[in-house]
């Protein structure tokens, strides 16, 4: 699902405008199906079309040192369709890495910007290419010993390309650019930030070659395995991107200073007893604090197998963590000492049945033999839990692909509301339970809640932590806004466990006054909507949290929408979400009543309204109308 959203504040406010594209919906509405991926034809390269450029902006008070790396895959769909070609694997066994200002870095409010290809052509290498679009990452230090450190093992191993080779190119670096080579990542015993992007999508159907659907650039802030700089990322439309653009995407991550985001590190790590890494590059000065599944693996390698902690000691928040699901798991769960037990259970089911799967295939599917198979040997409330917050399948020995939790227990239904009800009322529970142990995962809290980052606070935290927009580069700014070419953040998408949606419709097509403002619960439409992209559809969409405003019979909310000619449209929603299921055309009577019956406008909204595991409460409204209403 691809979501577009422009907005004012990455926090949850309680009602927040948005562009918002729901292929249920309007599948549902437009009477199809499903609609296959449009293709488009490769780019010829080496050309614009067929590079990127990545800007990165240090607006921090020293020196960063930036690592771009290209990845390992086998194959490599990626090349596969630029080259129109699956007969080949354009397998990359290697990583292929390019340091940026090695010697003295980024400077302290300095910028560079990087053009990197779609491929690069190798010479004298096992591997033929380095692809640059597929799966890459940006690796970002902030002193030289780390950047030193991160490049003892693969700085022997320099890459050469041919002569007509499309090449990455910085034209204000300090020191042209080389490319280096290693099997192995970079290990966690240096502090460093990562990112990730891929450009360009691809479509990979089965028995068929792999084709281009667009040219987009799609990226992330990872904080799943470790938190430690600021960074925020932004799609450039137009390559240069050199100066503010209200109608540009709003950026992901967050823009706080270095100081204060550290600040806040060391007091979540102070506060709650959350571990800090404690190599010999860490500093407790500049704090690098682990995500919740490391911890985990490395509570289970300190009390099962009495191997050395990577980190500082655990405090109260991780033995409130660990002792909170062995109590919500166990047989004298119950609504007193767990109030979400059940949903704790369901999890903790699933899981145990894909273990039983995997210890249950034997060593003639699971080859790999002691110690990889089977581990862990035998199932624990402590062992279980790293597999359940990294949302990743037992099948060490086995093989990536074997015992898929799609599939393992399954069915389908089964794993889509195990997923719903573990991303919507377990990891973001912060937000409602009532006494801070039982927290399912205080991590996201210091992501979400204290930082207010957009980024991975968890592996399947996607809604909110990934972007794909069209592009001709990626504007990464590290400690601050500059740089971006909209200093907002990206709008949250709906959560629909308490939200509904009001997509307005387009004015454009029947050449309608624009949408100018709204207002959620007021008679009044006192908040405009954001400014439109170039060529983008007037469609914006108000996200509305039902349970914020307490929405009731008793307490019914008004929404207000006024166009460019201030006529202005009303109606009233009588409950709150779940709402009864409805499809289109038309509304449920108990959710919604107008306030004009006889304008012409409100007796043709429809309703959709989806039930878990994958629920929706969208209201699709007409466009605005051709002769002005009254105010």
């Amino acid at each position: 699902m691809t979501t577009l959203y422009l907005g004012k504040s990455i926090g949850r406010s309680p009602s927040r405008p948005g562009f918002l594209f729901i292929p249920l919906a309007l599948a549902l509405l437009a009477g199809l199906a499903g609609t296959a991926n449009a293709q488009i034809p490769p780019p010829v390269c080496p050309s614009k079309a067929c590079s990127k450029v990545i800007t990165f902006y240090n607006n921090t008070p020293t020196a960063v040192f930036v690592v771009i790396q290209a990845g390992i895959q086998n194959p490599d769909p990626w090349l596969q369709a630029l080259f129109n070609d699956n007969t080949q694997t354009y397998a990359e066994t290697h990583y292929s890495r390019v340091y940026v200002n090695p010697v003295n870095g980024i400077p302290s409010k300095g910028h560079v910007s990087v053009t990197v290809p779609w491929y690069s052509d190798l010479t004298n290498d096992n591997d033929r290419y380095i692809d640059w679009y597929n799966g890459c990452r940006v690796y970002f230090f902030d002193s030289a010993e780390a950047l030193k450190a991160a490049h003892a093992a693969d700085k022997n191993s320099p890459l050469s390309v041919t002569a007509n080779s499309p090449v990455v190119s910085c034209a204000n670096c300090e020191q042209p650019l080389t490319i280096y080579k290693d099997t192995l990542a970079f290990p966690t015993n240096i502090p460093f930030q990562l990112v990730e992007y891929t450009f360009a999508d691809v479509a990979t159907p089965k028995n068929a070659k792999p084709y281009i659907i667009d040219l987009n650039v799609g990226y992330n802030v990872s904080y799943l395995d470790q938190i430690y700089l600021p960074l925020a990322l932004a799609p450039c439309r137009t390559e240069p991107c050199n100066s503010l653009d209200a109608t540009a995407f709003g950026y992901l991550g967050t823009v706080q200073a270095l100081n204060d985001f550290r600040s806040t590190l060391t007091k979540f790590s102070d506060t709650e007893g959350w571990p800090r890494y404690n190599a010999t590059l860490d500093d407790a000065k500049r704090p690098r604090l682990p995500g919740t599944y490391n911890v985990l693996v490395d509570r289970v390698n300190v009390i099962e197998k009495q191997q050395p902690s990577e980190f500082t000691p655990v405090g109260l928040s991780v033995n409130n963590l660990i002792d909170q699901w062995q109590t919500c798991t166990s047989n004298k769960a119950n609504g007193a000492n767990c109030p979400q037990f059940q949903t704790y259970q369901e999890i903790n089911n699933y899981f145990t049945a894909n273990y039983n799967a995997y210890k249950a295939a034997g060593t003639a599917v699971c080859t790999g033999g002691a110690p990889y198979y089977p581990a862990p040997v035998n199932l624990t409330s402590l062992n279980i839990m790293p597999y359940v917050y990294g949302w990743v399948p037992f099948n060490s020995g086995c093989g990536p692909a074997f015992n898929g939790l799609l599939t393992s227990p399954g069915p389908k239904a089964a794993f889509d509301q195990a997923l719903f009800d573990y991303v919507h009322r377990l990891q973001y529970n912060y937000r409602s339970v009532k006494q801070k142990q039982q927290q399912f995962n205080p991590f996201v809290d210091l992501v979400h809640g204290q930082l207010g980052a957009n980024g991975y606070a968890f592996s399947v935290d996607d809604a909110i932590s990934f972007e794909n927009h069209p592009g001709e580069g990626l504007i990464i700014a590290i400690g601050g806004a500059t740089g971006l070419p909209n200093p907002q953040p990206v709008v949250p998408p709906p959560d629909y466990t308490t939200d509904f949606s009001v997509a307005l419709g387009d004015s454009k097509p029947l050449n309608r006054p624009k949408w100018k403002s709204y207002g959620v619960c007021k008679d009044v439409a006192d908040t405009d909507f954001p400014p439109l992209p170039p060529d983008a559809p007037d469609t914006p969409t108000i996200f509305v949290d039902t349970t914020a405003y307490k929405i009731s019979p008793t307490n019914p909310c008004k929404i207000t929408v006024t166009d460019a000619s201030n006529s202005r449209y009303q109606f009233t929603i009588k409950m709150a979400v779940p709402w009864p299921s409805h499809s289109p055309p038309g509304v449920d009577a108990s959710i919604l009543t107008c306030v004009n019956k006889t304008d012409g406008w409100c007796t043709n909204i429809s309703e959709l309204s989806v039930q878990a595991p994958n629920p929706q409460f969208v209201l699709f409204t007409p466009p605005p109308l051709a002769s002005p209403l009254g105010p």
